[in-house]
């Protein structure tokens, strides 16, 4: 598994797909419901922000000249072995619970919308299953699929063409932010949506060595940006504020205006081909459970990853509502915007202390 490698190019496939999730649809609600009037403006400064924060992380990369993070980290003290081991064994835990969330979330989302008969529980573990699928086959098969899943998903964004003739100005307002509730909430809420990119740092090995081979990760984030800011500003035109902040689903809405003569309901079928992107970030956050966990325990690829599996599993078991599923699924991506913040910082940290120590 160590020898694999791929072209840094995939990085864009990769980084794209895991950023781009459920939130997707709700996004111009929160969005509205947090920054109000010309709201949509916020994902600028944010995507910036977040653009940095690829930075540093590149910067490691380059520091690191494709060493593994957890060589980084456990050449800080290697008298710290257990503790590492725990912090090994409590990351894997909580991806694989974080995981299993974005599963059953998604299912909660496709019932309540499309599928009210929808078992959550046979379609959590029919996911669940996929992912195992992909993940026991390694990172070149999961960075393939994912490269296909792309171009199958991609063509969804064409169909704003569609909105361009009834897309109206008069929507928008002189006003900038006004009516908005719980701003800095909101910077938050929008960080997370553009989580996934920090899988990243667990990849160094397996990229091929090629200079300026981390700018597909910086086009991937830009794309990212792209398709958040325009669909916003189109559910913008399309909707005034008051209705926007209503609206749970506000994407699903614009696509449901959506009408051709050969096929009906096309918002349901976008919406199951978003299963696609779901599954890739569902995928790669088990993965790197697995990288982590590996670092633990000399089991083989399939028991670690069905072990964790089953953790994440019946973890989130005790969460049955839509709800309950919303409040831990929130929970556990601002835990997951700590660690993308914490980890790079960490192992700056290790990098200048080791390259001072080495005069």
């Amino acid at each position: 598994m160590q020898n694999e490698t791929f072209k840094p190019f995939y990085l864009f496939f990769i980084t794209y797909m895991t950023q781009m999730g459920i939130v997707f649809f709700s996004l111009p609600n929160i969005i509205a419901t947090h920054f109000g009037y010309n709201g949509w403006i916020m994902i600028i400064p944010i995507s910036v922000v977040v653009l940095i924060h690829i930075g540093l992380i590149a910067k490691i990369y380059s520091f690191n000249k494709g060493e593994s993070i957890f060589e980084t980290i456990e050449s800080l003290n290697s008298k710290a072995k257990m503790i590492l081991m725990l912090l090994y064994i409590s990351l894997s835990i909580f991806w694989s619970i974080l995981a299993v969330t974005i599963a059953k979330h998604y299912a909660y989302v496709m019932k309540f919308l499309y599928f009210p008969y929808t078992d959550i529980q046979w379609f959590v573990l029919l996911t669940l299953i996929l992912a195992f699928y992909l993940v026991t086959r390694g990172i070149i098969t999961i960075v393939h699929i994912t490269t296909i899943f792309f171009f199958l998903s991609a063509p969804i964004i064409f169909l704003l063409f569609y909105f361009v003739p009834d897309f109206s100005f008069l929507q928008f307002s002189t006003f900038l932010f006004n009516e908005n509730k719980d701003f800095y909430g909101g910077i938050i809420e929008l960080y997370t949506a553009f989580l996934g990119f920090e899988v990243i740092l667990f990849m160094f090995p397996y990229i091929s060595k090629e200079k300026s081979g981390f700018k597909y990760v910086f086009w991937a984030h830009l794309y990212t940006s792209f398709v958040y800011l325009i669909v916003t500003i189109f559910s913008y035109g399309f909707n005034s504020i008051q209705q926007l902040t209503r609206q749970v689903y506000p994407v699903v809405t614009l696509m449901r205006y959506i009408e051709f003569e050969f096929i009906e309901r096309l918002d349901s079928i976008i919406f199951i081909l978003f299963y696609l992107k779901v599954l890739i970030t569902i995928t790669m956050y088990v993965w790197i459970s697995l990288v982590t966990l590996k670092r633990v325990v000399k089991w083989s690829d399939n028991l670690i990853v069905f072990v964790l599996l089953i953790v994440g599993y019946l973890s989130t078991l005790p969460f049955v509502t839509k709800k309950e599923s919303i409040i831990l699924l929130s929970a556990l991506t601002k835990v997951q915007l700590f660690l993308s913040v914490f980890l790079p910082l960490l192992l700056l940290m290790i990098i200048f202390k080791k390259r001072r120590s080495n005069g």
